[in-house]
């Protein structure tokens, strides 16, 4: 079943069931009545829709995303390199890593992906950078959660994500990476640190070809103060992992730090020359 391109939630304003989704969350009159009580009666009055298509969730579950959404964002390629999130070349499924990694020196020990940065995944990512499409990204987040439970061997003891400098923050009213990484860590049952800081701005990595992107986030993040990773492994969240760039300095601060092992995880894999 095809997903429609130009989505409901496009048009602007948030549902009343996002809006009050979202009281359960803050300091407002629902954040005082007990959740499930709340939860009850806005399933009641608003029932479940796809956070993706908009449509009725018929047997809604923690993802609020409907079957064809799901396959759809996940897109037609289900093996992906271990080593670095690239598609796996056929004569390679029944190996862990593809021959575009086999030369590369990655400071990270393992990636999962959930699909292509393409199509309908494209659109949720872009849409879900957005405050008022955050349920969108927590979708995405538990299914991301799932793909690493059922892909990842050995799964890290904290989660954390990629952060944002302050401006970009502002802007856009939302962090995407904390919110994939609080719901990864719902699914996985991990906690989630912000273990990391921007501390400069940076140009928009889309904007750049490869070879620009590493000079670009190069010494813009650092530990965040008085945080010590203190021996423990991490697992990196981000929403679009394209060249691999800025998984690699956020990873590289973590390991200098005293970080054992870093995996690092997001929704979509840019597949493109750039």
């Amino acid at each position: 079943m095809a997903v429609q391109r130009k989505f409901p939630f496009m048009a602007g304003d948030r549902s009343p069931r996002a809006a009050l989704a979202g009281g359960l969350r803050r300091d407002s009159a629902w954040s005082h009545v007990p959740l499930s009580i709340a939860r009850a009666f806005l399933e009641m009055v608003y029932p479940p829709t796809c956070t993706l298509c908009g449509g009725a969730l018929v047997d809604p579950g923690a993802i609020e995303m409907c079957d064809a959404c799901i396959d759809a964002v996940r897109g037609k390629c289900r093996h992906w390199c271990r080593r670095c999130g690239m598609p796996m070349e056929p004569m390679r499924l029944g190996e862990p890593t593809c021959n575009r990694c086999l030369k590369q020196k990655l400071p990270f020990a393992e990636v999962v992906v959930l699909g292509r940065y393409e199509g309908a995944m494209r659109e949720a990512v872009i849409a879900g950078k957005k405050f008022i499409h955050e349920p969108l990204m927590m979708a995405l987040g538990g299914l991301l959660g799932e793909q690493i439970a059922s892909r990842m061997d050995s799964i890290p003891e904290i989660v954390t994500f990629v952060p944002s400098h302050w401006r970009r923050r502002l802007g856009r009213g939302t962090v995407p990476a904390a919110t994939l990484a609080k719901q990864v860590g719902r699914v996985l049952g991990r906690p989630v640190h912000a273990a990391t800081r921007c501390v400069r701005g940076t140009t928009k990595q889309g904007k750049l070809v490869a070879d620009q992107r590493a000079a670009n986030i190069l010494n813009a993040f650092a530990l965040r103060r008085r945080y010590h990773p203190n021996g423990h492994s991490y697992l990196l969240i981000d929403d679009v992992m394209t060249t691999g760039s800025t998984m690699c300095e956020v990873t590289r601060v973590l390991l200098a730090a005293g970080a054992t092992r870093v995996c690092v995880a997001a929704t979509a894999r840019g597949v493109g020359k750039n």
